[in-house]
């Protein structure tokens, strides 16, 4: 008799393609907030680790983010990262808006087994964004942190959760 347990009599996670499982997001996304959402035009960025990534207008972020948490069928529950990229110097941003920085949301989803990435660019004249405390709790000190190194506003005014 193994002690260890067996895997081979478990169901197979239904996988989906990870460009096919963003679409969805951006569909829904789009259906509850229309396509003002994208600020570079296209929804998914491509990128080289293959994690879905969104760009999201600032205005209805943290409405969006609060939908992907609270109302998606399947939602992202977990705030897994919360960083910003000082994107003046930067080379290779075709298709991506313009921003001097950029905040950078690393969601995961356990019963979607996918994680998602949301980016919001944001102008050095004016680096802030509402605070996603309210979302999720663990965003205080990945904001603290992102004001401190980038110095990015994070508005302790809660978004509508």
């Amino acid at each position: 008799m193994s002690l260890t347990p067996s895997h081979e009599h478990a169901p197979a996670a239904a996988a989906m393609p990870t460009q096919q499982a963003a679409r969805e997001v951006v569909v829904a996304l789009e259906r509850r907030f229309g396509p003002r959402l994208f600020p570079s035009g296209a929804a998914i960025q491509p990128t080289a680790d293959g994690i879905p990534t969104l760009w999201l207008d600032r205005a209805v972020a943290p409405d969006a983010l609060t939908f992907l948490k609270d109302e998606l069928e399947r939602p992202y529950e977990m705030l897994y990262d919360l960083t910003a990229i000082d994107e003046r110097v930067r080379d290779h941003r075709s298709g991506q808006p313009a921003a001097d920085f950029s905040l950078v949301y690393h969601l995961l989803s356990y019963s979607r087994n996918e994680d998602l990435r949301i980016k919001v660019p944001l102008a050095a004249d004016d680096a802030t964004m509402p605070t996603v405390t309210g979302i999720w709790p663990s965003a205080n000190w990945y904001e603290r942190e992102a004001g401190n190194i980038f110095g990015i506003g994070l508005l302790k005014q809660s978004p509508t959760h």
